[in-house]
Formats: structure tokens, sequence, C-alpha cells
């Protein structure tokens, strides 16, 4: 197997970010991971379950899952707010300008 060096990714990925399309996908998927990461980093912190988000929300526990896998498509401000609520958080939403070299991924703190 071919190893494939670092460089050599960020250099195709630097020129498939010349394609819009590809890139606003990309740019998409990463915030989703952040977001989910955060969300199960914060419940974990909380010493919580799944299950245990899952009955504070009023939903199922496939549910959380999920959102911290990122593959729920329908995640809403609304139930953001109540996930942040429930790990007893407040949500901040911020749009700061770009940098030259601006990572295309979300920052999620």
């Amino acid at each position: 197997m071919k190893k494939v060096k670092l460089e050599n990714v960020n250099k195709d990925l630097k020129e498939k970010f010349k394609d819009k399309e590809f890139k606003r996908l990309y740019e998409v998927e990463c915030a989703k991971v952040a977001l989910a990461q955060k969300i199960a980093e914060l419940r974990q912190d909380s010493n919580l379950r799944q299950i245990d988000l899952a009955k504070r929300l009023g939903t199922s526990q496939q549910f959380i899952s999920q959102i911290e896998t990122g593959e729920e498509k329908n995640l809403t401000i609304s139930t953001l707010i109540k996930i942040a609520e429930c790990l007893g958080r407040d949500i901040n939403i911020s749009f700061p300008k770009q940098s030259k070299k601006h990572t295309h991924c979300l920052k999620v703190t």
C-alpha cells in the first residue's frame, strides 16, 4: 500500500477547494463533526450517558447518538438550546472575519 505524505494531502485538498461546491460541502461536514464532538465532550464532562441526556431532552438515546456522530440531518437551533440547557451551558454563535489562512472548519469552544 502506497504511503500518502501529508503535504500531498494538503496539496490535493487545496486543489479541490477550487471547486466551490466541494469546499461548501467540506465546510458543512467539518462543522457537523466539530459540533458533534463538542456535544459528546460536554455530555461526558457532565458524567451523563447518552440515555441520561435523552431522558432530560424527552427524546431517544438513538437521537443523541445520531447527533454525536454527525448523522442527524435535522438538528435545529431550538434543539441545540435545549441540549445546552440540559448540560448547564449557554450557546454563543459568532461570525468572525475569515483570515487569509482560514482552516475551512468551524471552531467550537
